[in-house]
């Protein structure tokens, strides 16, 4: 495996960026983190800083200039209070310039983050529920919302770019990442049958090895994949758990995986194993447990 001398992560200081930052360290390659303030655990102690915001297209050159690869994480997540403009304008504008910056200089490999927000599915609208289960790439989306609706325009500026030719993109889509505070929320969520929620998640640490193997990988020019547990985060069975989020189980795509595992993610990790060689580890009902649950 070669390892990158000069890997930018811009928002590295985020709440998956820092995880994101110490799995690159710890499997060799050289990392810089691009954000507002400096990192904290479980960042690695003394990684390079560099202070900037993503809407300051000059920064970005300036940190850019000399790195082998970046991984683009900075965005206003779906948790901030914001206003709609607001998710357009520092995710939209702020991935332009990512990869405006990133092809100017001379950066060979990045990865950027959209979500599983892209798709809408998330919203749980009467009008759009999944045409089957588990859902792939494959799949039909219709975001409505302002931070949903920023990823979908964050995957398109992505595969723009990949056509373009300087450069690889790798896109991620990840569930929502159940990560220190959030991992008790996400607990409550999903034992709360009175309010449907779309039990599908990642940890941190998984979302993490998924980037940098994503990273590594010889896939192409293009990569679009989920970033998804193997489970639910439920005690339930998919199908029942489908059914009482949507009123009707959707047609099985994979009949088999959820006779193997009934428990199995509402969302297809295969793309990532695939294009990636990732499988995630982590067991919903271990964790629960480790929350009090």
């Amino acid at each position: 495996m070669a390892k990158f001398a000069r890997v930018v992560v811009t928002g590295g200081s985020g709440r998956l960026g820092r995880f994101v930052l110490a799995e690159l360290a710890a499997w060799g390659h050289g990392v810089v983190d691009f954000d507002l303030a400096p990192p904290g655990p479980p960042a690695p102690d003394g990684v390079p800083f560099v202070a900037g915001s993503v809407l300051d297209l000059p920064a970005l050159a300036r940190a850019f200039k000399g790195a082998d690869a970046v991984v683009h994480l900075a965005a206003l997540d779906w948790i901030a209070k914001a206003a709609g403009e607001d998710f357009i304008h520092v995710n939209v504008q702020g991935t332009w310039n990512v990869l405006q910056a990133a092809e100017a200089a001379g950066v060979r490999r990045i990865v950027t983050t959209s979500s599983i927000s892209a798709t809408g599915i998330e919203e749980l609208r009467a009008d759009w529920r999944p045409a089957y289960l588990p859902m792939d790439e494959a799949h039909e989306i219709r975001p409505v919302e302002p931070y949903s609706v920023s990823k979908q325009v964050v995957e398109n500026l992505s595969l723009s770019f990949a056509r373009r030719g300087a450069m690889s993109v790798a896109c991620l889509r990840p569930m929502g990442v159940a990560v220190g505070a959030s991992l008790p929320r996400f607990v409550t969520l999903a034992a709360d049958k009175s309010k449907p929620w779309f039990n599908a998640y990642v940890t941190p640490e998984d979302n993490a090895r998924c980037f940098r193997m994503a990273l590594e990988a010889e896939s192409g020019p293009w990569a679009l994949a989920f970033v998804t547990a193997a489970d639910v985060a439920s005690e339930e069975d998919t199908v029942d758990l489908a059914r009482r989020v949507w009123g009707a189980t959707p047609p099985l795509k994979a009949p088999e995986l959820y006779r193997r595992f009934a428990r199995a993610s509402l969302v297809s990790g295969e793309a990532a194993k695939r294009l990636f060689g990732f499988e995630a580890s982590s067991d919903w009902l271990v964790l629960r447990k480790s929350a009090g649950g």
